[in-house]
């Protein structure tokens, strides 16, 4: 019972910072600032970090993520985990906060985008119907950091953390 509690708590606190991140960023904001999410954005090693159990706590390679919009409600979100490297995924997913399959081609896989605010995009993942993976992306006001948290929601003590530049 306490773990759940703890955990709880994890998943709370997660969801509030990113919260309120967006609420004081959003003032002051150009009408411009709508599109500072979408771009091409390079890992900052450093300040990055894994807890999943079948990860590393650091990143080996610099990690690319392109968020590109698409159509009046959509993002295509890419990740590279390798400059060298194929994307290890590339996907088209709505922003309108309905469940659909993964494009991913995961089997018995969902994923569902909200985009909340300006800057800031949630995505739930679920496999039969549970809940795999959160994901939060968020930009800072002045569209040069693109963060990027993700837990599982089983274990959510087990945080995916990425910070992001601006590509130039």
């Amino acid at each position: 019972m306490r773990k759940h509690w703890f955990r709880t708590g994890l998943v709370v606190v997660a969801l509030a910072a990113a919260l309120l991140f967006m609420h004081f960023q959003a003032f002051g904001q150009s009408e411009s600032s709508t599109d500072l999410i979408f771009g091409t954005w390079k890992m900052d090693q450093a300040k990055s970090f894994s807890h999943r159990t079948d990860e590393s706590l650091t990143f080996a390679t610099q990690h690319t993520r392109i968020l590109a919009q698409e159509g009046d409600d959509g993002v295509r979100n890419t990740l590279i985990n390798d400059p060298t490297s194929a994307p290890a995924y590339s996907y088209s997913g709505k922003l309108d906060g309905k469940e659909y399959p993964d494009p991913r081609g995961r089997k018995d896989q969902t994923l569902t985008h909200w985009r909340l605010a300006p800057g800031l995009i949630v995505r739930l993942q679920k496999k039969d119907g549970k809940p795999t993976e959160w994901a939060i992306y968020t930009v800072s006001s002045d569209g040069k950091v693109f963060a990027s948290v993700s837990w599982l929601p089983a274990n959510p003590e087990l945080q995916d953390f990425q910070v992001f530049t601006r590509a130039k």
